[in-house]
Order: C-alpha cells, then sequence, then structure tokens
C-alpha cells in the first residue's frame, strides 16, 4: 500500500471515538498502535509512531533557548497527545476535539505518512 491516501467522512461516537478506515488500519497496524495527535491550525494531524519520531528528529535543531524556536517548539508539543488505535477506533480526547471544532462528524484526510482530522465545514472551507 502507498500510504494514507483518500478523505473519508467518520462519525464520532458519545466518547470521541472514530472508526478507522480499513485502508488506514492496516497501514496502522503494520506499525505501532501507538499514535500521536496534534493540534494544528484548526484541524488535527495523525502521527503514526514511526513518522512521529521522524519529525521530533526534524525538530531537534531547534533551539529552546531562542525565543522563535522555543516558541515553534511549544505549539507543536504542547498541543501533542498520545493516542492508541484499540478494535479499529481512535479515541481523540475533549480538549482536542473542541480545538478542531468537532461536532458529531469527522473528514479524515489522507497525507500519505499521516493523516489530517477535520472538522467537515473547515474541511469544506479549506479543500476549495
Amino acid at each position: 500500500m502507498n500510504g494514507f491516501l483518500g478523505t473519508y467522512n467518520v462519525s464520532l461516537d458519545k466518547k470521541g471515538r472514530f472508526n478507522v478506515p480499513a485502508k488506514f488500519k492496516t497501514l496502522l497496524e503494520q506499525d505501532s498502535p501507538q499514535l500521536v495527535v496534534c493540534v494544528m491550525d484548526g484541524f488535527l494531524i495523525v502521527f503514526p509512531q514511526r513518522e512521529w519520531g521522524v519529525n521530533e528528529e526534524k525538530l531537534s535543531h531547534l533551539n529552546a533557548f531562542d525565543k522563535d524556536d522555543r516558541n515553534r517548539l511549544r505549539e507543536f508539543y504542547a498541543g501533542a497527545t498520545e493516542c492508541e488505535i484499540k478494535s479499529g477506533k481512535i479515541l481523540i480526547p475533549a480538549t482536542q476535539r473542541e480545538a478542531a471544532g468537532f461536532k458529531k462528524e469527522v473528514m479524515i484526510v489522507g497525507m500519505s505518512k499521516t493523516f489530517e482530522l477535520w472538522d467537515p465545514n473547515r474541511w469544506k472551507k479549506a479543500s476549495r
């Protein structure tokens, strides 16, 4: 399989969980059930464990004593949460659901090595 591809509309249950599309589930099962979910600009980005490590390495050159670098690091890490895929579902914490504007539905957007989670109305505006 070539990575996380395509766009899917899924429903959140009352606890904030959603079913992962079968194609994505297969890819996630090849790596690790551990995921990292980060708040970005009005949406969430989901990193499989391996890809999270790659991106942390890219950030390692930033200097925590430099104000601009520190702000970038803070923005990235403060909005991150470890999650796990269980029984084909991912639970998104309430703070992240609120930050992304999630109500009952979520758009899953494949981005090859990661995937994004969007509120359907925000996705509609962003993808024009």
